[in-house]
């Protein structure tokens, strides 16, 4: 159980969250399996038997031809296929199969009674030679070439991720493929969000694809100070796993993935976590000194959002826009129009920085109105402070809705006499 006491400008909000424990894995990809590459022909044919000898002389008539030749000789061994594109290389080819032996000569027809003629010799025997080598097997644990892992599922890591020190990097927005070895296995990735847009962004995380055989659960570090801040869990065999989280720009990350409960294993899983920028064209606007500028009578808009860089709720700073305006004297009025899971705040300073007058309201959804009596004194160069009144969460959760207030901008309004 984790417990986080969000800052606030009005009453203190407390905030408890459960988290779960999750595990991870390595996504380097690898290459696709490639075929292997054929085994090499075999031995050539065995060379066939010289001719039988002739018959003698007149009286040789009743002798035979010399018997047929040899056996033909084996064919060599196949040589070794080559290597299939991404896997490792084949196999040697099987030796090829020995020669037939040559068929023997036939024998001398025999000669007239007496007569001179010779037996005809013995045809020469024909060897066939030795088939060809078997192909070569070109797979040897190959990853899809859709950015796998290359865990198999064969009760080895194509490349340990079992701890942070060993995390993978992973490339926001990859399906990446892998599995969990068995009951004690974990897998890490590690990420860093991008620098712009300067007020970050939020990152959905999903696992799908989970082995029938087995249930997933995740969970989220904070590399800056190692804390565990969101678990997000499936108890169901099979189950996908959803989540969510805000982050600060430039921010590193670690995801771990593991087994919720003891089942069957191993149990394959495929890892995609996609990263949304939140583009206030204002930011950085958090102190007087990048105070946006403000007009009279037009509406800006911006986000009242902030996200993790540690592992603890970001400062109170984070989350307040500043806008700088010049004020006549005489009643002014400031509007905002906040997103409907949001309630908000508006401070008015001086050009000292000192507060003149703030006011709130705390049911979400509610537009926030100040008016005030800007007197002779309070005139010119002012600030305006908006935020929200209780700093909501949730900056991060299970499912894969993201609050409203991630996409959903306010709207500043300072109008006058």
């Amino acid at each position: 159980m984790r417990v986080s006491f969000s800052k606030v400008w009005g009453p203190l909000l407390v905030i408890v969250g459960s988290a779960c424990t999750i595990n991870t894995v390595d996504t380097t990809p690898d290459g696709g399996g490639g075929s292997g590459g054929t085994g090499a022909t075999g031995g050539s044919g065995g060379t066939g038997g010289s001719s039988g000898s002739s018959g003698g002389s007149a009286d040789a008539g009743t002798d035979t031809g010399a018997t047929g030749g040899t056996a033909g000789s084996s064919g060599a061994a196949g040589s070794s296929g080559a290597a299939g594109s991404g896997g490792a290389a084949g196999s040697a080819g099987s030796s090829g199969a020995a020669g037939k032996s040559g068929g023997a000569g036939s024998g001398g027809s025999a000669g007239g009674d007496g007569g001179p003629d010779a037996g005809t010799g013995g045809s020469a025997g024909s060897g066939t030679g030795g088939s060809a080598g078997a192909a070569g097997s070109g797979m040897s644990d190959a990853g899809a070439g859709d950015g796998s892992s290359g865990d198999s599922c064969d009760g080895s890591e194509a490349n340990p991720n079992d701890d942070r020190d060993h995390a993978t990097p992973y490339a926001l927005g990859v399906a990446t493929k892998a599995c969990l070895q068995s009951v004690t296995d974990l897998d890490f990735y590690e990420f860093t969000l991008p620098s712009t847009p300067a007020q970050g962004g939020f990152v959905k995380i999903q696992i799908t694809d989970v082995g029938t055989a087995g249930n997933i659960e995740a969970t989220v570090f904070a590399v800056h100070d190692n804390g565990e801040f969101l678990g997000i869990y499936n108890g169901t065999q099979g189950g996908s796993v959803f989540g969510y989280f805000a982050g600060k720009a430039g921010a590193t990350f670690r995801i771990r993935v593991g087994r919720y409960t003891t089942v069957g294993m191993p149990t394959p899983y495929t890892l995609t976590a996609t990263f949304t920028g939140v583009n206030d064209v204002n930011e950085p606007n958090d102190d007087n000194a990048h105070a946006t500028p403000l007009t009279i009578g037009t509406p800006i808009s911006g986000y009242l959002f902030a996200g993790y860089e540690d592992s603890s709720p970001p400062a109170a700073v984070a989350w307040e826009d500043r806008f700088k305006v010049t004020l006549p004297e005489g009643q002014m009025t400031f509007t905002l129009v906040v997103p409907p899971d949001m309630d908000g705040q508006i401070t008015l300073y001086n050009a000292l920085g000192s507060e003149i007058d703030s006011q709130y309201d705390g049911t979400a959804g509610s537009t926030v109105v100040l008016n005030h009596a800007i007197t002779a004194e309070q005139a010119g160069v002012c600030y305006v402070a908006v935020h929200p009144w209780v700093h909501y969460n949730p900056l991060d959760g299970q499912g894969s809705t993201t609050p409203g207030f991630y996409s959903t901008p306010y709207t500043l309004t300072v109008t006058g006499p």
